[in-house]
């Protein structure tokens, strides 16, 4: 509709200066008249180049090369070169309370069982069950490698003390001395990651009655 309003207006100022071609001043107007023609003449041709660039269709042309527009695009842009990349920082799982059952063997001088294991600053808490008619027994937590040696120092700290060294810095936890039949419940915070030794300080029960405690 532009094009047509545009060439209907090129052609009433053409009309007009004939016109005046005819009824005045030969010259004058007649210079005028061709440049009104050389200007209708540039203003087609630059038309016809427009139209033969959108290849016919001006409304597909702009259609197809149009940009969408997306809804925030320049607000999560301005964030991005504001803020930089944001680094997500997460939080480690914290351990959840462990509860461990633990017994003797009967009346064999082994545990029930040869390992265990607790997450790295968990709360723990071992029940020792001695089921055994006959022998009394403990069970103690220790650093690895260093059962037999709490061992010794603890029968010479005696009955008294739990066949454990009181201050025994090798020792992470224990219980007490259980009687035959008896129960006894120890709790600790699990230390670092690693394999610890569970073990019974009873004189001379050290050799078999042992296992580990791994600490992920």
């Amino acid at each position: 509709m532009p094009l047509l309003v545009a060439l209907s207006a090129v052609k009433f100022a053409i009309v007009i200066m004939y016109y005046m071609h005819l009824k005045f001043d030969p010259r004058f107007f007649g210079t005028v008249f061709i440049a009104g023609l050389a200007l209708a003449f540039l203003v087609g041709i630059a038309l016809i180049g427009l139209f033969v660039g959108f290849g016919g269709e001006p409304r597909g042309y702009a259609e197809a090369n149009a940009v969408p527009y997306v809804h925030g695009a320049s607000e999560s842009t301005e964030e991005d070169h504001g803020t930089g990349t944001a680094t997500k920082t997460e939080k480690p799982a914290v351990a959840g309370p462990v509860a461990i059952t633990v017994g003797a063997a009967g009346e064999t001088l082994t545990f029930d069982t040869s390992s265990f294991s607790a997450s790295s600053g968990a709360e723990v808490t071992v029940t020792f069950d001695n089921p055994s008619a006959n022998n009394q027994h403990n069970l103690v937590i220790v650093q690895s490698g260093t059962k037999d040696d709490v061992a010794v120092d603890g029968t010479a700290a005696g009955p008294t003390n739990d066949w454990v060294s009181p201050g025994d810095g090798r020792v992470i936890a224990n219980t007490a001395l259980i009687n035959p039949g008896g129960s006894g419940v120890v709790t600790f915070t699990a230390p670092s990651a690693g394999t610890y030794q569970f073990v019974c300080t009873f004189p001379g029960h050290n050799f078999t009655m042992f296992g580990d405690f791994i600490v992920q």
